[in-house]
This record gives C-alpha cells, structure tokens and sequence, in this order.
C-alpha cells in the first residue's frame, strides 16, 4: 500500500466528513482522499477493528481521524454513531455513505434473503443515514455512493433507480445530496481514486450549488497482480 503523502493544497481542511463502511474497499478509498484533502474523517464501519485500522492509517498521514463502529442499517446503532459524533465534534460538514451493494445473482435464481440483505445494506442504511443527517445535521451535505454500473442484474439495477429517486427527491426539499455511480465493484486504492478525487470534488465549497444529481464514474480497470507472480507460486 503507498504511503499517505501530504498535499500542497488541503481545500477541505476544517470540515469534518464521516465515512461510511470506511474500512473496506470505495469507503476506505475515498476516506483516504477526503484526509489528503484536509478533511477530519469519522471512519464508520460495523466492523471496529476494520475502522481503526484506517483511523491510524489517516493519522499516520498527518491526517486528523477517529473510528466509530456503527452498523448503518440499525437504527439504534445509526442514532447512537451520530450522538457520538456530535459529542465529539459538535456537528459535521458532510456524510458519505457507502450503499454499494450489489447483487449479480440471475434474477430467477435470486432468494428472498439474499434481497432482503441487500436491501438492508442499501435501501435502509441510506434511509436510515440520510434522515438522521437531515435530523440532527440540517446543514450538512451528503455524498452516496451506488451499486456499480456494471452490475445489471434487474434487482441491482431497482436499487440503483431507487437511490437515484430518493437523492432527486431530498433535494427538492433543500438537502444538499448527490449520488456516484462507479463503473465496477471496488478494486483496491491503486485502481479506484477516480472515485476519491469525485467524492472530494463534490465536498468542496465550490460544489455547493450542485444537488439532485446522479454521476457516473469510469474508475481504470482493475490489474490482474497474478500475471507479475511465476506459476510456481500459486496455491
């Protein structure tokens, strides 16, 4: 993993932005690219080992960062990550939450709890994070990011369309809210910073007039790390 290296620039320095499944692949991405930028980041993941991982590799950047371990798609466990953070900070600036789930299961062959558990990792979390930010943080501004654009199946894609609505909608009523749309599943660091430097760009001050919409991102194709290891290596 490259280092953390610090930035000329830091235009988000001074707001505090919390992350969403900031531990593991697009939430550890662009939590990395928001503390780069300045940004304070609340890593936010149900898993706390995973969050305090990415804590300390922010702080070993320079960057300011804390972990909280709060299960999205519980709603006690969503009010009590945001009563955490307002002790902790009074407020934030920005949400960006993770709602990539996806399903590339044929849709004949798809069970019931398979849906039900992608519609809790998506449809609900974004549900239950959004209301609690317009709650609790009326000024604050959101970033979601959705089940990429190369999984087509008919129930990923009802998703997508579905988050698409709700951010079309909340803006409406004067939430600043915008939604990204990778092109892939989540690569790794090396191969997903078109993602970060998006989720950045719409954190900045300058981006504030921006609201309602759904971006795409085409993120570089993910390298295949066995093609550079002989074959005797393999297990």
């Amino acid at each position: 993993m490259p280092p953390i290296t610090n930035a000329a620039a830091k235009p988000l320095e001074n707001t505090v932005i919390a992350v969403t499944s900031a531990g593991r692949g697009f939430g550890h991405s662009i939590a990395r690219a928001l503390s780069i930028a300045g940004a304070t980041v609340i890593c936010v993941d149900a898993n706390p080992e995973a969050a305090s991982l990415t804590a300390a590799e922010l702080e070993r950047g320079g960057a300011q960062s804390i972990p909280i371990k709060g299960d999205s798609s519980v709603q006690l466990e969503v009010a009590q990550t945001f009563n955490k953070m307002l002790e902790i900070y009074g407020s934030i600036n920005g949400l960006v939450h993770i709602a990539d789930e996806a399903s590339s299961t044929p849709f004949k062959k798809l069970l019931e709890g398979e849906f039900s558990e992608m519609l809790e990792t998506t449809a609900r979390s974004s549900y239950l994070m959004l209301q609690m930010l317009l709650k609790r943080c009326p000024n604050a501004w959101a970033t979601l990011v959705l089940p990429p654009q190369a999984s087509n199946e008919p129930q990923t894609r009802a998703l997508r369309s579905y988050l698409s609505g709700l951010v079309g909608g909340l803006s409406e009523t004067g939430m600043r809210v915008n939604a990204l749309v990778p092109s892939r599943a989540a690569g790794g660091l090396e191969f997903d910073s078109r993602l970060g430097e998006s989720a950045v760009s719409l954190a900045l001050t300058a981006s504030r007039g921006i609201t309602g919409q759904t971006i795409g991102v085409t993120l570089s194709a993910v390298k295949d790390v066995r093609s550079n290891i002989p074959r005797e290596f393999y297990l």
